[in-house]
């Protein structure tokens, strides 16, 4: 069974077409990267897939249960989308934009939700920002912080919105090993939007979006 299946999607806002006759598979444990350029629609490919935004036509699937199906719980449970920008909210500090979803979906308690949280903040050298509000972000921490509630939460399928976007060398080796590591263990899907000059050879497939549909990069 597919972790993750478009099936003919269309899309259009107004009267510009996004999305014509879109399909996508995606398997369980694969990591998937679509290279995207301005305004081509790679953002609202992953609102599709995370069920924040409903096609014109064609089917968003996971795991073989059609998203207008789920219940809130369900889709939840099913997907966890890295937003390019926002994504947090005003009114908590980032550890508990990154608790919330744990505390609201799950049973687990406080002590065993920060046992989780804290090697991975370590681990992306962003426990200093735990504290913080959302507001006091800069761009690229806010995606780090939208990462992290991700891998915290570990869905069948994390969605990535251009996570590697303005980061340094450095900080984008260690982003992606940690990323890799928790994927590996965990064995979530993983859809990522990329855009020029980040990395993509650890996918095991790139595509990119020409003319409304997805096309294979060779």
């Amino acid at each position: 069974m597919m972790r993750l299946k478009l099936d003919s999607i269309a899309l259009s806002f107004d009267d510009k077409v996004i999305f014509r006759d879109l399909n996508l598979q995606v398997k369980p444990a694969e990591i998937v990267c679509v290279q995207t350029g301005v305004l081509d629609g790679g953002s609202s490919l992953l609102k599709l897939a995370a069920g924040l935004l409903p096609p014109d036509s064609g089917n968003v699937v996971v795991d073989g249960l059609a998203m207008r199906d789920m219940a809130e719980q369900a889709r939840f449970g099913a997907t966890c989308m890295g937003f390019e920008a926002g994504g947090l909210l005003s009114i908590f500090t980032n550890y508990n934009n990154i608790a919330f979803p744990l505390l609201y979906h799950t049973d687990m308690s406080k002590k065993a939700i920060a046992q989780r949280i804290e090697p991975l903040a370590n681990a992306l050298n962003v426990q200093e920002l735990l504290q913080l509000e959302p507001h006091q972000l800069n761009d690229v921490q806010t995606r780090v912080m939208n990462l992290l509630r991700a891998m915290v939460f570990r869905p069948k399928l994390v969605l990535l919105d251009e996570v590697q976007s303005g980061m340094s060398y450095d900080m984008r080796e260690n982003m992606l090993n940690v990323l890799l590591a928790e994927q590996q263990e965990h064995g979530y899907s993983v859809l990522m939007t990329t855009t020029v000059g980040d990395r993509t050879d650890f996918a095991d497939r790139t595509l990119a979006i020409s003319g409304g549909k997805l096309e294979p990069i060779q």
